[in-house]
């Protein structure tokens, strides 16, 4: 992208210096996928041994606005939001997450409709898969989930020939690397590509060949297409900052849609998207789809915006948003901790800061308060234990199973809708990472005044009685009810007992015809704290999933082993926990995965022997049995 071009040659020395980097990774640890055109065109699943770990095996979620609008239809009839995330380098990207909290989660999925995995670079490779375990975040909340391919400029190590080799022609029309990628998006289970072209000085028609591939990539697969305003028809790499007779042909050519989301470079002004969305208009297509960049890499919620262009009368004006690399939030944080990165989160989202530039001052007017929040709590059974897919610890009913660190987005919450609209004089209301009932964060309350604390948009039937659970605990004189909020505009609510250690509240939602919960939250009583660490809402008795038998493969190095754990059943949508028994026979938690394939690191073994026991667990929080197996570990 115009000011991103840096990334081919910054991108190593920025993550050293932004990120936490593990101190080691075990020899056997599988790695995220990223190639070369060459590569790519080498690659199978069968062939490449980390492939069974970089596979999502959750679902994409369905997601609504209201009673009557579907975010899953393929046209886009409401203005939404695209991210360009860099959590980390292109290499060394750890599969399945890391053994430290001081790495990027990202908690307001609600306000995004496509996530892409930022990467690639001219000495590591151009096109990158997002990683899995944040597909299974986004698929969780219902956003797809974007794999990238980057030409980068000449000038930072961008090669014609690379472009040239992707764009090869087979004689019957076909291109080989739309088909690779379209295997891989299909092996991995993620949603589509970005393509951002901006190698110069290509030779021959490339503008139109680039045409025919991405329309070729249309017709052979469902898989979404981003493209991003730098090549034109032509070939050339001229960024023209709005829609225009120059580059439509990659969004719209004749009645072919050749990509759902037109990414506009950086530098436009009001007349060019004012044109851009006419523009789109006459092609049929909807204004929505093409996307204004706003670049935040540098500065994160303090960067300059020209809010008078992307809002008008306190909406999005002409165009729906595209952030690039909005995972500055971690990046401008001097700790790396997750209350601080959690800090930058809700000023990156929700606004409201002001900072004082050369030219006065500035206000970061963010999102919360300009995108209606999507949802998928449209279907039971649901379950949070507010878990932010990291922690110090790892808690099962308020005990630790686990006191080290821990990141993994597959098992991430969906976290509340609302974070958190909330009169801060009156309640604090954040996550903790101190506090959990399961997991490594609990929902935290610290109550000066009686307040309404709207979470979770729902569009659940009330056709039958819901069964809902509150795990909580408080101290100091605080008092916690649980409302509901009925789309009739009635209020039922449910007061909870008052605790000091964790306590399980049962509320029996009684049934009311043609009516539907649309919202719920608690209300805060008097002076206190209170911890917030499960609520789950059922309609009926959910069928017991069934743990899957596994196999071990073990790899020692002097006292400690390296596990690849396989589970021989492929459910989808249920999670395996891992655990292994110790000395004194004490259950340690090794991880939870909703993966067919797992890799746990440095365990420390005596005697080869090692007490493995699995439990497979539904996404609504429905346990399986539990199995047992002495492993016998190999050097």
């Amino acid at each position: 992208m115009k000011k991103a071009v840096l990334i081919g040659l910054v991108i190593v020395g920025f993550v050293t210096n932004g990120y936490t980097q593990e101190n080691q990774y075990g020899d056997n640890q599988p790695y995220s996928s990223y190639w070369f055109v060459e590569e790519l065109l080498q690659w199978s699943p069968e062939s490449d041994k980390d492939a069974k770990f970089n596979i999502s095996q959750v679902a994409l979620a369905s997601r609504f606005l209201n009673d009557s609008t579907d975010l899953n239809d393929d046209a886009q009839k409401i203005p939404g939001i695209i991210a360009l995330m860099a959590p980390h380098t292109t290499n060394f990207h750890p599969s399945q997450g890391f053994s430290s909290v001081k790495q990027y989660a990202f908690p307001f999925w609600q306000y995004i409709d496509y996530f892409v995995q930022w990467g690639g670079s001219a000495n590591e490779g151009i096109i990158v898969p997002p990683t899995a375990f944040w597909t299974d975040a986004a698929h969780k909340n219902g956003v797809k989930s974007i794999g990238t391919i980057f030409f980068p400029p000449n000038v930072y190590g961008g090669k014609e020939e690379w472009v040239y080799e992707f764009l090869v022609q087979n004689e019957d029309g076909s291109f080989p690397v739309a088909d690779k990628l379209i295997e891989v998006a299909d092996t991995y289970n993620f949603d589509g590509w970005f393509i951002n072209q901006e190698t110069y000085d290509l030779v021959g028609e490339m503008g139109e060949l680039m045409q025919q591939f991405i329309s070729y990539y249309r017709t052979q697969s469902n898989l979404k297409l981003v493209w991003y305003d730098a090549m034109i028809d032509d070939s050339r790499v001229i960024w023209q900052d709005e829609l225009n007779n120059h580059n439509a042909m990659y969004f719209q050519k004749e009645d072919k849609n050749m990509s759902d989301v037109f990414f506009i470079n950086f530098r436009y002004n009001e007349v060019n998207l004012e044109d851009s969305k006419k523009a789109a208009q006459e092609l049929g297509r909807s204004e929505w789809e093409l996307y204004a960049g706003i670049d935040v890499q540098s500065k994160s919620f303090k960067t300059p915006v020209k809010w008078d262009v992307l809002y008008k009368e306190g909406k999005p004006n002409n165009t729906s948003i595209g952030l690039y690399w909005s995972n500055s939030t971690f990046d401008i944080s001097q700790t790396k901790t997750p209350e601080d990165v959690y800090n930058n989160e809700q000023k990156f989202w929700n606004g409201g800061t002001t900072v004082e530039t050369r030219f006065g001052s500035s206000t970061w007017k963010g999102f919360a308060d300009y995108f209606e929040p999507r949802s998928v709590i449209n279907d039971l059974p649901f379950k949070t234990n507010f878990n932010y897919g990291l922690g110090r610890f790892y808690n099962e009913k308020g005990k630790a199973v686990s006191k080290k660190e821990w990141h993994n987005l597959s098992i991430q919450d969906v976290l509340p809708t609302w974070q958190f609209q909330v009169d801060s004089t009156k309640v604090n209301t954040t996550i903790s990472f101190n506090e959990s009932y399961e997991g490594g964060s609990s929902l935290s309350f610290e109550g000066f005044a009686d307040s309404e604390i709207p979470l979770y948009k729902t569009e659940l039937s009330l056709d039958k009685a819901l069964n809902l659970q509150v795990v909580m605990k408080t101290s100091g004189n605080m008092n916690i009810e649980i409302y509901c909020q009925l789309s009739n505009g009635e209020n039922l609510t449910f007061p909870l007992k008052k605790s000091s250690s964790w306590f399980t509240n049962t509320i029996i939602i009684p049934a009311q015809k043609n009516s539907i919960v649309s919202k719920i939250g608690v209300i805060t009583k008097g002076k206190g704290t209170a911890f917030l660490g499960e609520l789950s809402i059922r309609s009926k008795k959910e069928k017991i999933p069934v743990t899957s038998s596994f196999s071990v493969e073990s790899f020692v190095k002097g006292n400690t082993a390296e596990l690849y754990i396989h589970f021989n059943e492929k459910p989808e949508n249920v999670y395996h926990t891992i655990y292994y028994l110790n000395a004194e026979n004490e259950k340690i938690w090794l991880g939870k995965t909703p993966s067919q394939d797992f890799y746990i690191s440095n365990i420390l073994t005596k005697n080869n022997l090692m007490n493995l026991e699995i439990q497979s667990e539904s996404f609504g929080g429905t346990k399986g049995k539990i199995l047992r197996k002495k492993v016998i570990l190999s050097h």
